[in-house]
């Protein structure tokens, strides 16, 4: 997160320093670098979610076979001495839907985590576009273009933050 921040920002200190002296040919180079390094850190951030992701998938499944093999196994035992066994299976029960219920918020959270960086990352590298593409106008508009860019960048990010506080929030309340 922080190397696209500071990628961002020598790329904006690098852009600035050229305002004005760029052929509209260079221009628009620099503008088709900026959006496939754009189209490689989406991509990457991508990748990192879908594999988050599937790792939250892979760990409710074996929670969820682990419960159900405690569960049966309980039950087996029930047969021998059914009161007690009964008792105790209906607390691995409980135990293990309480583990079951930590596993989900927990792949809650990750999956929120991680749609959230892939939000910001989307933001980030919308961003580093319309920079590139605001070099390109006449330097009287290329101030309130890049604003713009910036205010429209953190509005996304912000609403992603709002997305994830809130998702966490809710697996927080899971757990209880």
């Amino acid at each position: 997160m922080n190397r696209i921040g500071l990628t961002l920002s020598v790329a904006l200190a690098l852009g600035l320093a050229a305002c004005g002296n760029e052929s509209p040919e260079q221009a628009q180079r620099d503008v088709a670098e900026a959006q496939a390094k754009a189209a490689q850190d989406v991509a990457a951030a991508q990748k990192k979610a879908a594999e988050a992701t599937e790792q939250a998938r892979r760990q409710i499944e074996a929670a969820q076979a682990k419960a159900n093999a405690s569960v049966e196994k309980a039950n087996a035992d029930a047969g021998e001495k059914i009161n007690d066994a009964s008792a105790e299976a209906s607390k691995v029960e409980r135990d293990a839907s309480n583990d079951v219920t930590d596993v989900k918020s927990d792949a809650y959270r990750k999956d929120a985590q991680a749609r959230y960086d892939l939000a910001v990352a989307q933001a980030d590298a919308d961003y580093k576009v319309a920079v590139q593409k605001c070099q390109a106008l006449p330097r009287a508009e290329q101030d309130p273009c890049a604003t713009t860019a910036k205010a429209q960048a953190d509005a996304v990010k912000q609403h992603a933050r709002s997305d994830f506080d809130n998702a966490e929030s809710a697996a927080k309340a899971m757990k209880q």
